[in-house]
């Protein structure tokens, strides 16, 4: 009985490392390399494993967010940011799609989307101070777009000062603050021709 036990146990553990192995040759044919030590990284990195098994799919976020982390980039709050706005001692970078800037933004603030912000880093001289206050916001309190930009802002040197709007643009027009529409470009001036909107 018990070596029957052994060759169900033998033959089990077999197709599961066969199933691995056709798993990493998948793999290995679609990333090569590179696919191989991402493997590798995920299994010996534990705060990880998130990423290795993503949460349920219960329709609480989108797509396009990812799982929460602990924030790397220090927080501001709305009534802080108000403040450093009306004092002109801050620059605003929306990390929202385009058409959501468009269609309405915090004044003055630039858009540099966080899909985009890598490429447009590197190909852009930036107008941003080196020593000014900048805040990035994105829609929301757990959006990850914000915090993805004011840590790449960091990284390249572009500004040291950056922070993330807590609550994000959602919290923003909650609490009434100002907003603008128009098409500003990151790196361009606002325009002049954009008129205040009733927060709501």
């Amino acid at each position: 009985m018990l070596g029957l036990l052994l060759i169900a146990a033998l033959v089990v553990a077999t197709v599961a490392l066969a199933r691995q192995l056709d798993l990493l040759a998948d793999l290995l044919q679609l990333g090569g390399a590179s696919m191989l030590v991402g493997l590798v990284f995920l299994a010996v990195h534990p705060k990880l494993e998130w990423i290795a098994s993503p949460p349920a799919d219960d329709g609480s976020c989108t797509v396009d967010e990812l799982p929460s982390v602990a924030p790397v980039v220090d927080r501001v709050s709305v009534e802080e940011a108000q403040e450093l706005l009306e004092r002109s001692q801050v620059t605003f970078v929306d990390a929202r799609p385009a058409y959501h800037y468009a269609a309405a933004h915090i004044p003055g603030a630039m858009n540099l989307p966080a899909e985009d912000a890598e490429g447009l880093l590197d190909m852009q001289s930036l107008s941003l101070p080196p020593d000014g206050a900048v805040i990035t916001y994105c829609d929301g309190g757990s959006c990850e777009q914000s915090e993805y930009l004011g840590l790449l802002l960091r990284e390249r040197g572009v500004c040291q000062k950056v922070r993330v709007l807590e609550g994000g643009w959602q919290a923003w027009v909650g609490a009434g603050g100002s907003t603008v529409s128009g098409d500003t470009r990151f790196g361009d001036a606002p325009s002049s021709s954009v008129a205040p909107e009733a927060a709501g």
